[in-house]
């Protein structure tokens, strides 16, 4: 259950009436209240009505979606675009079945790894907005050997585009050429200047884990799968954290 505008959650019932456009909280909240609404054939006067996925809601005489939201993991293969359409290449929504969804946040072309796809403008602004410091971390291949004074530079703050100072970043230097690094920040090829700055070259770059959430190490790339239960709760506790 992700918390939605207001407090509320997406099983919500007058939420999830707004996002199957049967109008705003006043419009919904006063279908409720006049006995429009029905929830497997039973009169639902409660606009705090909690929904479940198989429910049939019956709003003034209409059916509606009683799931109207997707959560998707994908695994982002090198040389797509992070859009819903671009004319000469490959673009993210090209694999995704359904088309109301959009990309939460984006990766470079050259770049693989986990991107959540969703249907939830609210989700999206709330792990994309940076003031909410959302972690996000990466697999990294470097063209040189990495020297262990690299840790104390990324927690420091290193400074991009010469007098950008990012946030303080974690390295986990793995061997001679690969590490991790978790970032809270998403400014433009961030990760690739942060090492340009010290004097490496990014030769691979992954995304293994967004928002506490990690890549599902059975996706090959280009496939996604649904959120499960665990992986949502770790959404609600994230965006919980930021109200």
């Amino acid at each position: 259950m992700i918390v939605g505008e207001e407090g509320i959650h997406i099983k919500d019932l007058y939420y999830v009436m707004m996002k199957n456009q049967c109008g705003n909280v006043k419009k919904c909240k006063t279908l409720i209240k006049h006995q429009k609404v029905f929830v497997n054939g039973q009169c639902i006067v409660k606009h705090d009505y909690s929904i479940k996925d198989n429910d049939e809601i019956i709003v003034d005489g209409k059916r509606i979606n009683a799931h109207p939201f997707v959560y998707y993991m994908f695994y982002k293969p090198k040389g797509c675009i992070s859009a819903s359409y671009d004319k000469n290449d490959l673009c993210v929504m090209d694999y995704i079945e359904r088309k109301d969804c959009f990309c939460v946040g984006r990766l470079d072309k050259d770049t693989t790894g986990f991107l959540l796809i969703t249907n939830d403008s609210f989700l999206s602004k709330r792990l994309l907005l940076p003031q909410y410091h959302i972690d996000k971390k990466y697999l990294v291949e470097v063209d040189k050997v990495l020297t262990h004074d690299l840790i104390d530079k990324f927690e420091k703050g290193i400074v991009i585009d010469k007098n950008v100072v990012c946030q303080s970043a974690i390295l986990q230097i793995i061997d001679e050429r690969y590490c991790y690094i978790t970032i809270s920040e998403g400014k433009y090829h961030q990760v690739k200047k942060m090492f340009l700055s010290c004097g490496y070259v990014v030769i691979n770059l992954k995304r293994v884990s967004f928002a506490g959430i990690e890549l599902d190490p059975f996706l090959k790339e280009g496939e996604y799968r649904e959120l499960n239960d665990c992986e949502l709760r770790i959404l609600e506790k994230r965006i919980l954290m930021n109200q």
